[in-house]
Formats: structure tokens, sequence, C-alpha cells
């Protein structure tokens, strides 16, 4: 028979967790707002413009301000790219 305190069960040394495990649960997942392009910028999503090389596409998202300021635009004919807003001359399509 085991000869250790309160009825024969050792009790479990205390680990470094604790019973507070409350630091360690998990957050609500926090949603990341996508960032817009500059207040300034006439350009909209879903807006039509025109491209000296590519031709004309349609804006599919933008982000970022001033000169880190780009562009996703659909172009039919070659596909889907990333323009810098501060480079590319991009003409907005009536």
């Amino acid at each position: 028979m085991y000869s250790g305190a309160s009825g024969g069960y050792a009790k479990r040394p205390a680990t470094s967790f604790g019973a507070d495990y409350s630091r360690y649960s998990a957050s609500a997942p926090q949603s990341v707002a996508q960032p817009k392009a500059e207040a300034g910028s006439s350009l909209r999503t879903g807006q039509k413009v025109f491209h000296a090389k590519f031709g004309e596409g349609t804006v599919l998202s933008l982000e970022g301000k001033g000169d880190d300021a780009r562009a996703q635009i659909n172009f039919p004919r070659h596909g889907v790219k990333w323009l810098a807003l501060s480079v590319a001359k991009l003409t907005p399509v009536p």
C-alpha cells in the first residue's frame, strides 16, 4: 500500500502554468481592414482605367497611400497586375 499524504495519493507538483490558463487563451480574431488608396486618389474599385502598355482594365483593389499606393488591375489581354500609382500613368475611362 502507498503511504503518501491524504488518503494514499500524492499531490501533483504545481506546474509553471498553474491553474490560471487565461493568459494563454486565444483572443477573438480581429478583423484586419484592407488599406485603401489615399483620399486624393481619383481611382475607385470597379473603375475602368487605361494604361499605355496594358490597355484598358478594371481596378480590382487599392491599397497604401502616398508614394506607396498601388492598384490591382485586371487587364483582359494581360491578366491581373499590381501597379504603383506613383509610377503608372493610369487614365480613368469614362
